[in-house]
């Protein structure tokens, strides 16, 4: 009887140690941005990154049919931007792009909010969007008819 009993409260504090790991993780990943949604949007960003400097950027096949593709670049040393879509609570993309980086995003409706709209280059389906005012937020909208 004594026995059975330290064997449980072995496996309880081993059970609950795996559960502080887990939990550990997990967290650590939704501090980081580093979760398993957002991983083919980094691998998308990387692949941009890599590209030409070019501020054209034309969907790939694969990427038009998915929906609406929105690239943002950012120009200046700093760009906060929003990114949502296609649900009303669906995250994309919210943080800061550094100089010269390129994030690519492809949903059926999107919403792209940048606080600082002349530091950045927004294209929209491969069409680039006017150029906003240094220090002006303003948002861009996908067509949801794609």
């Amino acid at each position: 009887m004594g026995l059975a009993r330290i064997a449980i409260a072995v496996l309880a504090v081993v059970l609950a140690c795996g559960l502080l790991v887990i939990g550990g993780m997990a967290l650590w990943g939704a501090l980081t941005g580093k979760d398993d949604k957002n991983k083919p949007s980094a691998a998308s960003t990387q692949a941009s990154s890599t590209a030409g400097s070019g501020t054209d950027t034309k969907p790939s096949a694969s990427a038009s049919q998915v929906g609406n593709t929105i690239t943002v670049r950012c120009l200046v040393a700093q760009c906060p931007v929003f990114v949502s879509g296609p649900g009303a609570n669906d995250v994309q993309f919210n943080g800061n792009l550094r100089q010269n980086e390129t994030r690519i995003f492809n949903e059926t409706r999107l919403t792209v909010a940048v606080q600082d709209a002349g530091g950045v280059t927004v294209t929209i389906n491969g069409h680039v969007q006017p150029p906003g005012r240094h220090g002006e937020a303003k948002t861009y909208e996908a067509p949801t008819g794609q």
